[in-house]
């Protein structure tokens, strides 16, 4: 038994010289200390072990090792993040940030912005709550104000572009500015202003050399793919992500699970419905027609709000191209006709094609488009606060399509186009 005590004992103190060795600032002082007890005590008990072993502990000078991530957040609906805790620290994991991306991936740490300095060091380790922020899309302003933070952002991309009032309030007082957009980035405003962070979209890699750029001069930034999302509701789901740099997550989570049930409630409308309308959407663009796939985020909105995507391809995601031709003949058998690219008026879209005045949508004066909260700039309020109320959206929809179910009901993002 002695034997066996010794062996465990000396088992013990080598495995913690390993531990030490791996995490210690001086690798050697505790295995000296730890050395220096074995040879001078003998083990009798398990006491005696156990409290042996506590000094071999209280030599060692080295921090306690971090402990294990545990999942934090795993998202019901979107598919671009997830979130761990660490400690105090949460750690988020961005996935394939872009279209088209394979493999990418970004970790950052959301740290107490009270930590020590060298715990702040990293580029990709955030101080939260956040206080100065920098937003290069308007979806991410969505976020923010939903929390009610949108006195943190300093600097937002192409102010012609967003729709929150208190933004537009506050640049006109000087309190935000316009950073400029992708290439045209203006790296001295963007340091004058001394983000915490700048929340950054990708398309392909373009904005891998402007977050490079930035990290060099000490800005963080951080990539967010909410524009990727083919679920109403997972791009909704980023209020939770943004709600991690915040320290805001109990009241986003409130938010959250109040847009999924007027969602469900809203989709539970058109369940057993029987007349499903057929859609077409958009316009020609540069003698092509897009049509979203199937499994696109618009699409799945057409779906939920009981309604039928003319040439939406099964598996698909990404808009692709229809020829003229085949796209005039979903146009003549469409019910309903939405997002005529920049057409304000039926007489826009006349100008656009004159067969289009032939088609049953036009005759009808059911085309619709999602430009009722157009910015004077071209920005759309649909792409900025619509995505955290895609329960609004399908509200809309189910209006357009199915009025009898919401009577009395005005629209919010869309309008009728008229003569």
């Amino acid at each position: 038994m002695h034997s066996l005590k010794q062996g465990l004992f000396s088992s013990a103190v080598e495995q913690l010289i390993r531990n030490e060795q791996v995490v210690g600032s001086n690798p050697m002082r505790g295995s000296k200390c730890a050395w220096r007890i074995l040879q001078r005590v003998k083990v009798k008990d398990a006491l005696s072990l156990t409290f042996i072993l506590f000094l071999i502990c209280s030599c060692t000078n080295a921090p306690a090792p971090r402990a294990a991530a545990q999942l934090l957040y795993d998202p019901q609906y979107a598919k671009g993040f997830y979130l761990e805790q660490e400690g105090a620290d949460k750690i988020l994991h961005i996935h394939n940030p872009w279209q088209g991306a394979e493999g990418v991936e970004y970790t950052y740490r959301l740290v107490d912005r009270d930590s020590p300095e060298d715990a702040l060091s990293s580029m990709t380790t955030i101080p939260v709550p956040l206080k100065r922020v920098i937003c290069l899309s308007t979806t991410h302003l969505a976020y923010i104000e939903a929390l009610s933070q949108t006195a943190t952002v300093v600097g937002v991309s192409g102010i012609g572009y967003v729709s929150n009032p208190e933004i537009h309030a506050a640049f006109k007082q000087g309190g935000v500015k316009d950073v400029g957009y992708e290439a045209a980035i203006s790296y001295e405003t963007v340091a004058l202003l001394r983000p915490d962070v700048v929340f950054a979209y990708g398309v392909a890699g373009e904005m891998s050399a402007v977050a490079d750029k930035l990290n060099s001069m000490g800005i963080r930034v951080v990539f967010l793919g909410d524009y990727l999302e083919n679920n109403p509701l997972g791009k909704a789901e980023y209020l939770r992500l943004m709600a991690a740099f915040y320290n805001m997550e109990e009241k986003a989570d409130t938010l959250f699970r109040t847009i999924i049930d007027d969602y469900e409630t809203a989709k539970g409308l058109v369940r057993d419905i029987q007349y499903r309308p057929k859609v077409m959407m958009n316009a020609p663009w540069r003698n092509a027609w897009y049509i979203p796939g199937a499994d696109n985020y618009l699409a799945e909105l057409v779906r939920d709000a009981g309604g039928t995507l003319l040439g939406a391809r099964q598996g698909m995601v990404d808009s692709a191209p229809v020829s003229l031709e085949k796209a005039y003949t979903y146009a003549m058998t469409a019910d309903y006709w939405l997002h005529p690219n920049a057409a304000r008026s039926l007489v826009d879209l006349r100008n656009m094609d004159s067969r289009f005045a032939a088609t049953p949508a036009y005759r009808q004066h059911r085309v619709f488009n999602n430009s009722f909260r157009r910015t004077p700039g071209g920005g759309s309020d649909f792409w900025e606060s619509g995505v955290v109320r895609p329960h609004i959206i399908l509200r809309d929809l189910i209006g357009i399509f199915h009025p009898d179910l919401l009577p009395g009901y005005r629209l919010v993002y869309y309008e009728r186009l008229e003569d």
